[in-house]
């Protein structure tokens, strides 16, 4: 495979990098390459803890890399691939299309998350200190995360994410601008890899998915506009949102929540998450 990079991105760019990013390529059908890919990027930008995930609509996220050191962190890391992904930012944006490029984290959360009840359900702690307003149970509090998200065949994406300590600065809008000036080449090697490899293959086969679980999720008793208004609430948005995006006004927006709880058998946006989770269960079997 061939990469090459501008010469405004090579002023940004050291010979680790150089060195690192020619072993990700030579490793390219090698399970360790995505490993190689982040110890590349670490070359550009310091942070404290990295993964590297594909996420599908069909399936939970597939792990190819991780860095994390201590216990409780992968336990944290653990309970995002197993149900908290469904939540995240990352995963809603994908099912929305995401663009290939690199994101704050806190860019692609709705806005509603600093007020949402998704956190008791989905084993995630509320803390308004953090970007999106909750952390996993056992992830890393107090880090700011930067996401790399790669387009990939099949309506998937990859997610290189990076996270670092806000107490050490975070990650400077030059950092980002560096791994903006590389994130096609970064993304050339992740999707080499990704076709070529032995995970990329057995990861396409047919399973449930999540999108259609929330399409269809009170199709039996809700309102086509009910179902509009529950699918925004369960990814996060605010009434606002919500009626800036049906095109609809608050009252109304309020009015469809009620209804909606009503017939689900509901009273809280809690059960309706709790809800929503029990529907997922053909998925986790």
């Amino acid at each position: 495979m061939s990469v090459s990079t501008s010469p405004a991105a090579a002023e940004n760019t050291s010979p680790a990098w150089t060195e690192s990013l020619g072993r990700a390529i030579d490793f390219i059908d090698d399970p360790r390459c995505p490993g190689f890919l982040i110890d590349a990027i670490s070359a550009l930008v310091d942070f404290d803890m990295a993964m590297s995930v594909v996420h599908s609509r069909r399936a939970k996220p597939l792990l190819l890399h991780e860095t994390f050191k201590e216990h409780h962190a992968r336990r944290g890391l653990s309970n995002y691939l197993h149900s908290t992904y469904v939540l995240n930012p990352v995963y809603t944006a994908h099912c929305n299309g995401i663009e290939q490029g690199v994101y704050r984290i806190g860019d692609l959360a709705p806005d509603a998350y600093l007020s949402s009840e998704h956190y008791r359900t989905f084993k995630v702690k509320r803390m308004v200190s953090e970007e999106i307003g909750y952390v996993t149970d056992s992830w890393p509090a107090g880090m700011e995360e930067l996401v790399l998200a790669i387009e990939l065949p099949d309506d998937k994406v990859g997610e290189i994410s990076l996270s670092r300590t806000v107490s050490q600065g975070g990650f400077s809008d030059a950092s980002i601008a560096i791994l903006r000036s590389q994130i096609t080449v970064i993304g050339a090697i992740f999707r080499q890899f990704w076709q070529h490899s032995e995970a990329g293959a057995q990861n396409s086969a047919p399973a449930p998915l999540v999108d259609d679980m929330l399409d269809r999720f009170g199709e039996d008793c809700l309102s086509p506009r009910e179902r509009e208004v529950v699918q925004l609430i369960l990814k996060g948005h605010s009434g606002i949102s919500i009626s800036s995006h049906l095109g609809i006004s608050q009252t109304t927006v309020k009015s469809h929540r009620q209804n909606l709880y009503t017939k689900l058998g509901i009273a809280s946006q809690f059960e309706l998450f709790s809800q929503f989770l029990q529907s997922l269960s053909p998925i986790d079997g």
